[in-house]
């Protein structure tokens, strides 16, 4: 009887060690190095506290007039079975978002604004001429006064970006960002003045919360990139970047990743491993519209 106990109490400590194992399997859709020692902290979710007809009042609606006054014909991208239609753009543009300091102090955010210099240092590189506007500067005005800029300067042939890092949130038209001054600007409000820009070569990124919205209203010639679909983004505070962006920087600038097709990937991958160190979940996701392989 006692060797069997003895038996018995091997048995049930060798499935306590091998039945606990909590080691994560590294993700197949990246060559991301996961770092055990930095954790992920989810990025707050926007606190309202205004009236429901305040804040119909700060979210911005569509006006289809004003759409069809600032839209410009695009040109369909060239008759191409196979590689990129557009591989070495004349001009390429860029505005780059970054919000950690919002209207009083409750909605404060703490590496959007890193997250901006960081796409903005990575961009340059590239050869983009980067416009930006981080903080208090990213008023609703100034963001669309970006994508107008953008609209203003682009021509059939050249490449743009738009990226955003700071609150995404439900409003009662879908998905938005929100400014530094709260407004909320939809995810068809944006898109709209976004796809009005006349060239088939355009970039989205984003790190935000619930920012899935956007997905919808992609068009031809543009491939988009977020930290979220449906739940909500994180922080890496040891790093002081979003998690999502750390990665995709990562990716760009030290893996040689030159494509947006490949960038995206390694970014939800880097991501998804991390989140499942500390059983987070997490959904980012990319929407590839682009003909061809997109060299950024």
């Amino acid at each position: 009887m006692r060797k069997l106990f003895l038996f018995l109490l091997s048995a049930v400590c060798l499935l306590l060690v091998f039945g606990c194992d909590r080691s994560v399997p590294t993700s197949t859709d990246t060559e991301a190095t996961v770092d055990h020692s930095v954790q992920l902290v989810e990025r707050p979710q926007f606190i309202e506290t205004r009236p429901p007809s305040l804040i119909e009042s700060f979210t911005l609606k569509l006006d289809p007039q004003a759409i069809k006054l600032d839209k410009k014909p695009v040109e369909p991208p060239p008759d191409t079975s196979s590689g990129d239609p557009n591989p070495n753009p004349p001009h390429k543009y860029a505005y780059v978002v970054g919000i950690s300091d919002y209207e009083g102090t409750a909605n404060d955010l703490n590496f959007c604004d890193d997250d901006a210099q960081a796409m903005k240092s990575w961009l340059q590189g590239e050869g983009f001429t980067c416009n930006v506007d981080v903080d208090l500067q990213a008023t609703a005005n100034n963001i669309m006064d970006g994508i107008q800029w953008l609209i203003d300067n682009a021509s059939p042939g050249d490449e743009v970006a738009f990226c955003y890092s700071g609150h995404g949130m439900r409003s009662s038209e879908g998905s938005a960002i929100i400014s530094s001054d709260l407004y909320y600007i939809p995810h068809a409000y944006l898109m709209n003045y976004f796809n009005a820009i006349n060239c088939t070569k355009k970039l989205v990124t984003m790190d935000a919360c619930v920012i899935g919205g956007f997905h919808d209203d992609v068009e031809s010639g543009t491939f988009m990139a977020t930290a979220s679909n449906r739940k909500n983004s994180y922080d890496a505070p040891d790093l002081e970047q979003g998690a999502w962006t750390y990665y995709w920087i990562h990716g760009v600038e030290n893996q040689s990743i030159v494509y947006a097709e490949e960038a995206a990937p390694y970014a939800e991958g880097g991501m998804k491993d991390w989140a499942a160190l500390y059983r987070l979940r997490v959904d980012p996701k990319h929407t590839d519209s682009y003909t061809g392989d997109m060299d950024m």
